[in-house]
């Protein structure tokens, strides 16, 4: 027992309750649905709450500025906005409307769900070593990939036929004016290619999605040049002489140049882990009785 009163997400649990309940105690109780009285009583606990819930936050300060700084017609269409959802509550009520509704039932699950979240959200304020010690074990998820750029001549092997397509690509490749088709020219040579003419800073799984991974593997291999032609690279659509301008490397950058995007990275695994365990801890305060013959 006295473990489970030391458990960070019990304190949660319990505080987060306790805003529940206070929303439940400033809005007026309806025990009585046919002696319901036809009385709003709107005070400031009342529109805090209600601006919380409105924006699913539960940020009691934030909102308390906000009320104060709210002009006065802001501050009347907030009154109206809560007059109105309460009336027609009240009215659902009357109606019946609450009963045996499983959507109200999702709701109110949801309600608490997102309760749990916000409370173990707001004591998320990881230290510099425990940010540190995510990232490295996750180094590999933010590696920045390979980038090309470089430009194609294209022969169609649809069109020219295997064999031809390729005899054709050497056929440029090895022609005494190879040298002078520059980065630009490509486009008045060979055959259409289904997708671009020039590649400029596209990533590694662009060019693959492209042409293939035996395409990439040889562009990989290839030195840089503004001049030179190399080839034939085949691609599923035939042949290619290429003229590769630049690439980079697949690289890891430092924790400092991407610390924001880890920082969200973390705030999302962690909210998402320690709502499951509030969770728990809720669904193993109830003894669970099954007997799959009942209610047949």
């Amino acid at each position: 027992m006295a473990k489970l009163i030391k458990q960070p997400l019990l304190h949660f649990l319990v505080a987060g309750i306790l805003i529940f309940a206070g929303y439940q105690w400033s809005a007026p109780a309806v025990p009585d649905i046919e002696n319901l009285e036809k009385v709003i009583p709107v005070d400031r606990l009342a529109l805090l709450n209600f601006m919380q819930f409105r924006a699913q936050a539960f940020q009691p300060e934030l909102f308390s500025e906000q009320l104060d700084a709210l002009s006065e017609s802001d501050l009347e269409k907030l009154v109206d906005d809560f007059v109105r959802e309460e009336a027609l509550y009240r009215e659902a009520l009357a109606l019946g409307m609450d009963q045996g509704d499983y959507i109200i039932r999702q709701r109110l699950v949801q309600k608490v769900e997102f309760l749990l979240e916000n409370m173990v959200n707001q004591s998320l304020v990881p230290d510099d070593a425990v940010i540190a010690a995510w990232f490295d074990e996750r180094r590999s998820d933010y590696q920045i990939d390979a980038v090309y750029t470089f430009t194609h001549i294209f022969f169609d092997a649809g069109e020219r036929g295997q064999e031809q397509a390729q005899q054709d690509a050497l056929s440029l490749l090895n022609s005494a004016n190879i040298g002078d088709i520059a980065f630009n020219d490509a486009s008045q040579y060979g055959d259409r290619y289904p997708f671009l003419q020039n590649y400029v800073e596209r990533t590694r799984d662009f060019v693959v999605n492209n042409f293939t991974e035996d395409f990439v593997a040889r562009l990989d291999a290839l030195a840089p040049s503004d001049q030179d032609w190399a080839g034939p690279f085949e691609s599923r659509y035939g042949f290619h002489l290429v003229m590769l301008r630049s690439k980079t490397d697949p690289y890891i950058p430092a924790l400092e140049e991407i610390r924001e995007r880890v920082l969200d990275d973390w705030r999302f695994e962690s909210v998402l882990q320690n709502r499951r365990e509030a969770e728990q801890q809720v669904i193993d305060a109830y003894e669970v009785r099954l007997d799959l013959q009942a209610g047949q």
